[in-house]
C-alpha cells in the first residue's frame, strides 16, 4: 500500500528473493531509509553483504574513530581499510600513511593493526567497510539504477498505473521494461556503429 515505508517491506521482499532466486546475489545495496538492525541481520543471515549508508540517531561521537568507524591514531589520521577475513568475519585496518614520519610511531599507544569483528555492530562493520573504494564504487551502481527508474516513470508512465488487478499491472511494467531494453538495446549498437565508423575514418 502507499503508507507502507520502504524498511517495513525489506525483509519480506528479501526473504522472497531468498526463495525466488536462492544464491544469485552477493550484496544488497539500499539507501540510508533502510538503516535498521533487523535488516542487516536478515541481509546477512542470507549469505549477503549490505552496503547501506549509516544514519546516526542520538549518538554521540565515538572516540578514537572516524567518520565511516576506522581506528584513529593519536594524532586522529584514519587507518587504512585493508582486508576482509571471512573465516573470522573481520576487518583489518592498518596504520596510516601518516604514521610513516610521526615521532609517536614507536609510541605504545599507536598500534601496527586493527581487526574488529563485524559482530561488534554489524550496522557500523560490514564488508566491504565503509569508506573504502569498493564500498563507494557499488553504492554508485544504486545512484545508476535510481535514475533509470526516474527515466522509467517520467517518460514511459510507470508512475501512472492505474490497473485494477495485479495481473494486468504486472503487463504493463512487463511491457515498459521490453520497450526500455529495446530502445537502449538499439541505442548502444547505433553508438558501436558511430564509433567504428569514426575509428575507421
Amino acid at each position: 500500500s502507499a503508507n507502507l515505508s520502504d524498511s517495513k517491506a525489506a525483509i519480506p521482499l528479501l526473504k522472497k528473493v531468498a526463495d525466488v532466486l536462492p544464491n544469485q546475489f552477493t550484496t544488497v545495496i539500499l539507501d540510508k531509509g533502510y538503516d535498521y538492525e533487523p535488516i542487516y541481520r536478515q541481509i546477512l543471515n542470507q549469505g549477503m553483504n549490505p552496503v547501506i549508508p549509516y544514519v546516526k540517531r542520538r549518538e554521540s561521537e565515538l572516540l578514537g574513530f572516524d567518520e565511516h568507524f576506522r581506528p584513529t591514531c593519536v594524532r586522529e589520521h584514519s587507518y587504512c581499510y585493508d582486508s576482509f577475513d571471512k573465516k573470522y568475519q573481520s576487518l583489518k585496518f592498518t596504520r596510516p600513511k601518516e604514521c610513516g614520519t610521526c615521532p609517536l610511531r614507536d609510541d605504545s599507544l599507536c598500534q601496527k593493526v586493527f581487526k574488529i569483528k563485524c559482530k561488534t555492530d554489524i550496522r557500523k562493520y560490514t564488508y566491504p567497510a565503509r569508506g573504502s573504494d569498493l564500498w563507494k564504487q557499488l553504492y554508485k551502481e544504486r545512484s545508476a539504477v535510481e535514475r533509470v527508474n526516474a527515466y522509467l516513470k517520467e517518460y514511459f508512465q510507470l508512475d501512472n498505473v492505474r490497473h485494477r488487478s495485479g495481473k494486468k499491472a504486472k503487463l504493463h511494467f512487463q511491457m515498459v521494461m521490453f520497450s526500455y531494453n529495446a530502445c537502449k538495446l538499439a541505442a548502444d549498437r547505433v553508438n558501436a556503429q558511430l564509433q567504428n565508423q569514426q575509428s575507421a575514418a
